[in-house]
């Protein structure tokens, strides 16, 4: 949060909350990362990123006495480790770190499992941790709705694991999913004067929820149904489940009977799955026809500068990826691993995360045609006229040639073209062998592809 944010709770430090406020012990949410820290007994840092920066507060103590207060943990110090042994030692470190903190096991314990220190499954979150960071916002003039994350959600994890062993991934040693928090642990029954649920949504961070065993997701499922209250799996849940399991189909149906807040999110990580993913869709799609539904899109994982080859086969899978979705009336969203800097035209993820990722102008433009309008949004703000807001490739490219884009209005401000577009053009220009290919893919057009026919017939 300190590093310009994200707008989800950490649930590490709900939970210490939650510990601290069962001991009736004194505690505060720093929010100024240049804050002074001398009066602090014991500092609690939790990072889930390995690109949040750290805050000045805690580089400030490093080297010095002060540094003692500091309890830091989360994949964010260790998601990046090569070495696999070092990775498996530091994670099992982590996993275990505050439930062999000598501080917390000086403290009694009240939800069960043992009588001193936290049970990080068992610990219910003090979810008002955040109400002094959202004050603060509001108070700057941001809507309070824009930080409905940090107060409408119970939060938390009803398994633990998963068996891809998908390399980027930090439950890439997992061999199992577990069951972890029941339920009732983290589930919040506060209500308003008038007797409504202050957290009515709940929020669920499980890493692979379908791939667990039917005796765990099954009832763990009906439970959530049977609150009735919206929920939504926030790290997606594996769509290929539905095509590998045995039960497939009855998680099609009895997801379709949920209170499911938002889209139904799924991942569609890699192109290899892409047989897999389509025959999943297909048992999908007739089950929940008309429920929005999107997929996240992993991109740009050990992009390199020098490596165009690389990165020709990365947009490629990413924009074949794409269009199966839009072939199934599916969204995405994609998401970029942090090599996508490292690649040739790293603002060409940029540009497709801000194409795809906003269904406005998913479902109504092709790239292409996101990419144009950027253009001419530019040119009316810029004092020129513009006759087409969108045009096509080739009209584009007469104009070009004949110079029109080089010509200056009135004020003697030459028409340029903007960056999103001149990116477009400078993957055009590094790929001249796969240029029509390319040209082919920037117009993939959601309401061109999506054809009913593909799960309206049986399997």
């Amino acid at each position: 949060m300190l590093d310009n944010g994200t707008r989800h709770p950490n649930l590490v430090l709900l939970k210490l909350a939650g510990f601290f406020h069962d001991n009736g012990i004194q505690f505060e949410l720093i929010l100024d990362p240049k804050a002074d820290t001398s009066h602090y007994t014991k500092i609690y840092m939790s990072r889930v990123f390995t690109y949040t920066e750290l805050p000045e507060l805690y580089i400030r103590a490093k080297g010095t006495s002060e540094e003692r207060k500091f309890h830091c943990g989360g994949t964010g110090f260790y998601a990046n480790e090569a070495n696999v042994m070092e990775y498996r030692k530091m994670r099992e470190d982590d996993m275990n770190r505050l439930e062999n903190d000598e501080f917390l096991n000086s403290l009694r314990n009240f939800h069960g499992g043992k009588e001193y220190g936290i049970n990080m499954a068992r610990q219910m979150p003090y979810y008002h941790l955040y109400d002094s960071f959202v004050n603060q916002q509001v108070e700057k003039g941001f809507k309070r709705e824009k930080y409905k994350d940090y107060q409408k959600y119970s939060i938390g994890f009803l398994t633990r694991g998963c068996v891809r062993h998908c390399p980027f991934c930090v439950n890439k040693l997992e061999n199992h999913i577990l069951p972890y928090s029941k339920l009732q642990c983290f589930l919040d029954e506060e209500r308003d004067d008038n007797g409504k649920l202050i957290r009515p949504y709940i929020y669920l961070w499980d890493d692979n929820f379908l791939a667990s065993d039917p005796s765990i997701w099954r009832p763990l499922l009906e439970q959530l149904i049977e609150t009735k209250r919206p929920f939504q799996f926030r790290q997606g849940l594996d769509e290929r489940m539905l095509a590998e399991s045995p039960y497939g189909e009855e998680m099609a149906e009895m997801l379709s009977r949920s209170r499911y807040h938002g889209d139904f999110i799924f991942a569609f990580d890699n192109w290899k799955d892409h047989e897999l993913i389509e025959k999943s869709l297909k048992i999908w799609k007739r089950y929940n026809p008309k429920k929005g539904t999107k997929f996240y899109l992993f991109c740009g994982y050990k992009q390199a500068e020098h490596s165009q080859d690389k990165f020709y086969k990365d947009i490629w899978e990413l924009f074949q990826r794409i269009k199966i979705l839009m072939s199934y009336g599916c969204v995405g969203y994609v998401m970029r691993h942090e090599d996508y800097h490292k690649a040739p035209i790293p603002n060409f993820y940029i540009q497709i995360a801000r194409w795809c990722n906003q269904q406005a102008f998913y479902k109504k433009m092709s790239f292409w045609e996101y990419c144009y309008r950027n253009q001419t949004y530019w040119e009316q703000h810029s004092g020129f006229e513009v006759l087409d807001e969108i045009k096509s490739f080739d009209a584009f490219q007469k104009d070009l040639s004949a110079g029109f884009y080089a010509h200056p209005n009135k004020n003697g401000k030459v028409r340029k073209i903007c960056r999103t577009l001149q990116t477009a053009l400078d993957v055009l220009e590094m790929f001249p062998n796969h240029y029509d290919e390319l040209i082919q893919m920037y117009n993939y057009k959601m309401e061109d592809l999506i054809d009913p026919i593909l799960w309206q017939n049986r399997i």
